[in-house]
Order: structure tokens, then C-alpha cells, then sequence
């Protein structure tokens, strides 16, 4: 980066004491635009729902040709096993009988198997049907198509397994939360999350509020693992994906192109202790680095300087500055840096601990070192 944010914030700070550590799917991300997608008075169209004055048409903008589409008939459903259902669904809805899976198609939201019971008694089905989970990045308003609701389903001949499906004629069971997010055009699959224990610990419970998988690109910028690999889905609790967005809007200011992680949600206490880690919550992320529009990248194994306010290297003072203005615009409660130990030297672990519920040792927001493993 051209800008040398050392030069323009760090010594802004040099009357503080920082003890700065900032430490610490198989779903495609996928384009929906080119799908082909339901004019009421027309049918089909090429996806483009503007006419030649630049005015937007009131479509449904529903998704067709594929499960949990619209239908008139079975030739709406060009897929093998397909069906369309009619009565109690409003619009049609193309589904097939299922046992307990359904298959998936590039450009859709991923399908669900639900219990038969769960649908109208008129649907010809055996022990499920299928239809589509909930898809923020195909319905941007509610996650469904229209006069369908995003609830909790319990998978057939598997009811400990649910999920958020599209239902006919059902209202939705969402919380704000998740509207909040799709209004901050991101595409994301609500979820459902089942409480869990640690192996080694199992009076505790692993709970992810609202769980969201966030799609990758988010606004332009990719999620990748720090190995490099494209991280389609990461699973989050809904007030951490806005924490995520904040972060990703944050640095594409400065041209970053890719975020790389190491990871969000784990079922695990924080080492050498009997503590949840906030991973345990689906709230944390450990952020390994940043790719740029220019091919730099910074990395915190590489690019971190130790036990300094005042990095001199480029790289240093790009990773020190971001992590000020995380914590200037209180984007996450803790941030936590390499400084502690080796066991941070590769990346900053950023959470959403509740502000005076955090193993006693602040009462507050922190950035510095941690003051345990995580």
C-alpha cells in the first residue's frame, strides 16, 4: 500500500501503553444472476429484470427449473425423479420424493429432505419431499420465494437433523438479525446449529446464535483459508458475520482483495482450561492475513512486528493500523494480537465476548496480548 498508516495514526498513539497482540462447504459461492428466473406475464426470462426504460419489473424473481422452483406441470422441472406440486403450494413447487437426501444443482440453494407430515397432506410423496433451504443470496428480502417461509425442518428418517427450509404458505421463524444482514447485500444461507459438548468436557454446551454460513466473495472481497484455498461457506453466528462485514468493508478501503482465515466456530475449551473458547459460540475468527488489488500480502506470521507501538516495515504498520481501527469503531469487544506467545504468531483472534462476562480478567473491550491460549 501507498499510504503509510504508521506515519498517520501510530503516533497518535504514542501516548498509550499498548500492549499490542492482535492475535491474536460444498457449496459453491455462486452468481444468480445469469439463473433464468419467473416473469408473471411472461415465463422465463434471461435473469435481467429491467426493461428497456431502465425501470425494475414486479416480478417474484424466483429461481426456476430446479427444486423448490415454481411449477404449472412436471416440464417446469427438468430433472430426473421430478415432480410438481399444486395444491397448497402456492405458485407450484417443483420437489421429487426423497429418503432422506436431495440432490444440489450449481446456481441454486441447496436442497433439504423434509418429513412428510411437514408438507401439505395433497403432496404425493413417500417418507419426504424435497425443497430449498433458505437463501439469502437467491431471495435477498426473505430468504424464500414469495408465500414461502423460512422455518425449522427435522430431516426425514433422520428428525435430529433440522435445517432452515423454504415451507409453502408458512411466516417465516427468522430473527432480525438475519433481515439486518441481507439488507447489507451480502449472500448468506441462514442454518441451524445443534448444541454440542466438548469431548473432553461434557457438562459444557457449545451454542451458536443465529447461525449463518456468510458466502464468499463478501462485497467483492474473497474468503479465503490461509492455505489459499476459496473458503465457500463460513459458519457464523449472525452478529459476527456483521462483524465480519464491518472488518471486510474496513480493509477494501486499503485494496484488499482476500481475507485469509483459519477458522470460526469449534466446539472447544480454550487450552489448559475448563472455559468455553468463544469459538465454542461461532462469534470468533483467527484472521491469518490479507491479500491486496497490487499482489501484496500480509501476513501476521510474516509481516507482524513484536513488542513495538511503531513498526517500521510496511506490512507491520498496515496489520497494527487495521487492528486500531477495529477497535477505534468497536467492530469486535476483544482483539488479540501475536505478542502474547508463538502459539499467536500467526494470526489476530478477534471475538465478540459480552463486555463483563469474560473469565474475570477486564471489565471491558481489550486489545493486547491474551492472557491465555485461544
Amino acid at each position: 500500500m501507498a499510504r503509510s498508516p504508521a506515519a498517520v495514526r501510530l503516533t497518535g498513539y504514542g501516548s498509550r501503553v499498548l500492549l499490542l497482540a492482535l492475535a491474536c462447504s460444498d457449496l459453491r459461492t455462486k452468481s444468480f444472476v445469469d439463473r433464468p428466473r419467473r416473469d408473471p406475464d411472461t415465463g422465463y426470462n434471461s435473469g435481467d429484470d429491467t426493461d428497456d426504460t431502465g425501470d425494475t419489473g414486479d416480478t417474484d424473481d424466483s429461481l426456476l427449473g430446479w427444486i423448490g422452483s415454481p411449477c404449472e406441470t412436471v416440464e417446469d422441472c427438468p430433472y430426473d425423479g421430478a415432480i410438481c406440486l399444486t395444491d397448497g403450494f402456492p405458485g407450484g413447487m417443483c420437489s421429487m420424493d426423497c429418503e432422506r437426501l436431495c440432490p444440489d444443482e450449481d446456481g441454486y440453494p441447496l436442497t433439504f429432505c423434509v418429513e412428510a407430515g411437514a408438507l401439505p397432506s395433497s403432496a404425493p410423496i413417500g417418507d419426504g419431499g424435497c425443497v430449498s433451504r433458505c437463501d439469502f443470496g437467491a431471495y435477498t428480502e426473505s430468504g424464500c420465494r414469495d408465500d414461502y417461509g423460512c422455518v425449522v425442518e427435522a430431516r426425514a428418517n433422520e428428525p435430529s437433523t433440522e435445517i432452515l427450509a423454504c415451507m409453502p404458505g408458512q411466516e417465516g421463524e427468522l430473527s432480525g438479525c438475519y433481515f439486518d444482514l441481507a439488507t447489507r447485500g451480502v449472500a448468506f444461507e441462514p442454518t441451524t446449529v445443534a448444541d454440542s459438548s466438548p469431548s473432553t468436557h461434557p457438562d459444557l454446551t457449545c451454542h451458536v446464535e443465529d447461525p449463518v454460513y456468510l458466502k464468499s466473495p463478501v462485497h467483492g472481497v474473497d474468503l479465503l483459508y490461509y492455505t489459499g484455498e476459496e473458503t465457500e461457506r463460513v459458519l457464523a453466528a449472525c452478529e459476527m458475520a456483521h462483524a465480519l462485514v464491518d472488518t471486510i468493508d474496513d480493509v477494501a478501503v486499503y485494496g484488499v482483495t482476500a481475507v485469509m482465515h483459519i477458522g470460526t466456530y469449534n466446539c472447544r475449551v480454550i487450552a489448559d482450561t475448563d472455559t468455553l473458547s468463544r469459538h465454542a459460540y461461532g462469534d470468533a475468527i483467527d484472521i491469518y492475513g490479507f491479500e491486496l488489488d497490487d499482489g501484496t500480502v500480509y501476513t501476521l506470521v510474516d509481516d507482524w512486528e513484536h513488542d513495538t507501538s511503531s513498526p517500521s516495515g510496511a506490512g507491520g504498520a498496515w496489520l497494527y493500523e487495521s487492528a486500531y481501527r477495529w477497535y477505534d469503531e468497536h467492530y469486535w469487544n476483544i482483539i488479540l494480537t501475536p505478542n502474547y506467545n508463538s502459539v499467536h504468531d500467526n494470526h489476530f483472534h478477534v471475538d465478540l465476548t459480552p463486555g463483563r462476562d469474560y473469565i474475570g480478567f477486564t471489565d471491558g473491550r481489550y486489545i493486547g496480548p491474551a492472557p491465555y491460549y485461544d
